[in-house]
């Protein structure tokens, strides 16, 4: 081994050669001196173990000093310094050894709960094969651009961001999503770098490599959450700041009474607040990156703990409780985008005019909106039989886009009404379609046999929409959103841990009254527009409930912001939602809620174990010391063992 690669040992493993070396150095210096008479041989080895072990814990000191801060090193190097001089050499150097390992092994600990953005990290291939010049290259992950096509291999790690182009696999998604089950992945579906290909080859169309991918996002958003104090920490240092100074005067003011120095020594040791001081922050640090191995994004230790006060969590019901995404009735299970599928037009009725037309008609106003009901009335439209036929034989139109499927035209022109509908011109005609409400506003009358036909469906769960041709509701639209599986689960769950549930809605009070008892929901608000579930958020609040808004961290936004915690349902790729979002669930997985709030919980209860056995410790050792039952030795020795038990105790949230 060369003298660059000892340099290089040194520097890397330097606390824990100098917390060894100061042992040593203790332990022989204290045998010298009870096994033989060489009692200055052995006092020159207790000092040369204090030297060793206190250097850098008198040089933080010193900075302390000069920074008008008095830490718990200030008061280390304080009761070090005070035991040579009165000649209790191996106080000294316990004192100091003892410390030095306490601080040893907590910086091991903190790497420790870090573990989590190491093995994300490591998660990301260095290298990527991409075809350029028609040819196979591989180079670096971090020099492929955007747009460039990676072929990935079965068995291979994803190194970037992007979209399937070619091919078929179910990918491992565990790393950034938290997804137990490998997912399937086919022509048009997002992929995400540090992700696994378990199956068949892939072809993926570049969107972000290196540092703009969403697995670096994550690991940005999380090393500044486990950085970010907690209101439990911001306290505790503040009181530090006040403590530490009032520990010293204790130990003058003792000295002052009794005239024993080893007295006024002991105080200022065993008054470290060390367990008080790291406590919290292990707590907070092994629950972050316990939830970021989950696919829980945590946005900071002040979100962590307030989550653990959780007592209402408020739903938006499309998108959260049911899919929300959208499908033709008769159309395959995913559509052409090959993404998932699960809003469907589950009837459409005419009234003296055909189904066929007022579909038709419906879609041509929507085809210009971002709404997902207007993208299942379209994708209806688009799949409804042909109406050209030629012999019989049903025959593609020449514009289709896709044979076999209908071309909807663009309307002449086309108004959105938040939250309640489109209003367009098509052929000549003023084309209406919305919601009661919408039809309320324009004054135009609903017949009550149309009435009586809506009040049906939506009693089944289904979403009715009014088409409306120059004034005349010409037929209505039913849309069924399937519930997602694990619904009625989380709300149970969410039950059981005594927190109440209230979904939110812009759809009518039958179709939420349907949707809530198939949830299983304890109550539900109807009609809502985006600033109504914000007014509801803050009434909650104000009734004196500590708020959770589940939402997708977009339509919500309002509602998201304005609740205590707001949590945003798939953020994966979703820069929004990872960069706003006091928590993140990267996978629409509804089921990572209740774990979401439960280890929150567990955190602010952890948090409060450790502060309660810190506070407890050195109350005891504190009066110990006054009625002369704790000596220095003992006195540090328990301190230490204090320490090591909250970071033990603040582990435990890595395994919850």
């Amino acid at each position: 081994m060369n003298r660059q690669s000892i340099t290089l040992y040194y520097r890397k493993h330097r606390k824990a050669i100098v917390t060894a070396t100061s042992g040593l150095l203790y332990g022989g210096g204290w045998s010298l001196g009870h096994l033989t008479s060489f009692d200055i041989a052995s006092a020159a080895i207790l000092v040369l173990a204090t030297f060793v072990g206190g250097y850098d814990i008198a040089k933080t000191a010193y900075h302390e000093v000069t920074n008008r801060t008095l830490g718990i090193k200030t008061l280390v190097t304080l009761a070090a310094i005070g035991a040579i001089i009165i000649g209790e050499y191996w106080e000294a150097a316990a004192v100091v050894f003892l410390f030095s390992l306490g601080s040893y092994l907590e910086g091991r600990t903190m790497r420790k709960t870090r573990s989590a953005l190491q093995e994300l990290l490591e998660m990301t291939p260095d290298t990527a094969t991409v075809r350029r010049d028609g040819k196979h290259q591989e180079v670096p992950a971090r020099d492929v651009e955007e747009g460039e096509t990676v072929i990935v291999k079965p068995g291979e790690k994803i190194p970037v961001d992007g979209d399937v182009v070619d091919g078929e696999s179910a990918v491992n998604q565990a790393p950034v999503t938290g997804e137990s089950a490998p997912v399937h992945k086919a022509d048009g579906d997002e992929v995400y770098a540090g992700t696994v290909n378990q199956e068949g080859a892939l072809e993926i169309q570049t969107t972000g490599a290196g540092s703009d991918t969403t697995l670096e996002r994550i690991i940005r958003r999380v090393e500044e959450a486990q950085e970010a104090q907690s209101p439990t920490e911001s306290l505790i240092d503040r009181f530090a700041r006040y403590y530490t100074p009032g520990v010293i005067v204790l130990a003058i003011g003792a000295y002052a009474v009794t005239q024993n120095a080893i007295l006024s020594l002991t105080l200022l040791v065993i008054g470290c607040p060390g367990a008080l001081v790291i406590g919290p922050p292990v707590s907070i640090v092994s629950a972050i990156g316990n939830a970021a191995r989950s696919g829980v994004l945590m946005k900071g230790g002040e979100h962590l703990e307030r989550a653990g006060k959780i007592d209402l969590v408020a739903f938006d019901k499309t998108g959260t409780l049911t899919k929300g995404e959208t499908r033709a009735a008769a159309s395959p299970p995913r559509n052409e985008e090959g993404g998932k599928t699960a809003l469907a037009v589950a009837d459409v009725k005419g009234f003296d005019v055909a189904a066929a037309e007022v579909l038709s008609l419906a879609a041509t106003v929507e085809e210009k909106s971002e709404h997902h009901l207007a993208d299942a009335i379209v994708d209806a439209a688009r799949e409804r039989p042909t109406a050209v036929t030629d012999g019989g034989a049903t025959v593609a139109k020449a514009d289709d886009t896709t044979a076999g499927r209908q071309s909807v035209p663009d309307p002449d022109d086309f108004e959105v009404v938040a939250g309640k509908g489109v209003v367009g011109h098509a052929d000549g005609h003023e084309i209406t379609v919305g919601n009661r409400a919408l039809l309320d506003d324009r004054d135009i009358d609903v017949p009550e046999f149309v009435a009586e036909y809506v009040r049906g469906r939506e009693e089944r769960g289904e979403t009715a929409v009014h088409v409306v041709r120059d004034g005349t509701v010409i037929g209505v639209i039913a849309m069924h959103d399937e519930l997602r599986e694990a619904a009625p689960g989380v709300v149970e769950a969410l039950r059981n841990a005594g927190i109440e549930t209230v979904m939110l809605t812009g759809d009518n009070e039958r179709t939420a009254a349907a949707v809530a008892e198939e949830v299983g929901i304890d109550e539900y608000r109807a009609e809502l527009l985006p600033e109504d579930k914000q007014t509801v958020i803050e009434n909650l609040q104000d009734d004196g409930h500590i708020v959770a808004m589940v939402g997708d961290g977009i339509n919500d936004a309002p509602s998201l912001a304005t609740a205590d915690v707001g949590i945003a349902m798939g953020a994966a790729g979703t820069d929004t939602a990872i960069e706003t979002a006091d928590m993140a669930l990267m996978a629409d997985d509804l089921e990572r809620i209740p774990y979401a709030v439960t280890l929150s919980k567990a955190t602010r209860w952890n948090v409060l174990e450790n502060v309660a056995l810190a506070v407890l410790t050195v109350t005891v050792l504190l009066a110990g010391v006054l009625t002369n039952y704790v000596t220095l030795a003992a006195g540090m020795l328990v301190h230490e063992a204090s320490v090591l038990a909250v970071i033990l105790n603040g582990m435990r949230l890595l395994r919850h």
